[in-house]
């Protein structure tokens, strides 16, 4: 189910494309460190692990979808203390995210609302039994 929403979401964003493309005239300014095309920003991020807990997977979801992809943790394991590159392999480009980790019997802990627009590395921390996390 989740995979036909991410195709239509694609399918629109590329019709939407061609549309913009078509409507739009040229102009030159001379100025070449202009552009007219759209910022692309990156969602790759690195994930720290200074929780306590080893994590066995690591879930990420558009803010306000209620279904979580598949475990992207790139390695078996990441023991406490370690950290792994996430390199995201979707089309879409959604600004806020929420991430779930998942330790060796399945409990899982949250992390809601993450700008990966802005940030480039997240230290996941359990502090007094509440998940919290520092940004880079």
């Amino acid at each position: 189910m989740k995979k036909k929403k991410l195709l239509s979401l694609l399918a629109v964003f590329v019709l939407s494309l061609f549309i913009f493309a078509g409507c739009g005239g040229s102009s030159s300014t001379g100025d070449s460190s202009s552009s007219d095309a759209a910022t692309t920003y990156s969602q790759d991020f690195t994930i720290v692990n200074d929780t306590g807990i080893e994590i066995y997977a690591i879930y990420v979801s558009p803010t306000g979808e209620t279904n979580w992809g598949d475990d992207i943790l790139t390695t078996d394991t990441l023991p406490t203390g370690n950290s792994t590159e996430i390199t995201f392999d979707t089309d879409v480009e959604e600004q806020y995210w929420d991430l779930m980790i998942a330790d060796s019997t399945g409990a899982t802990v949250e992390w809601s609302n993450i700008d990966l627009f802005s940030i480039s590395e997240i230290t996941l921390k359990i502090e007094n039994g509440s998940p919290t996390a520092t940004f880079k």
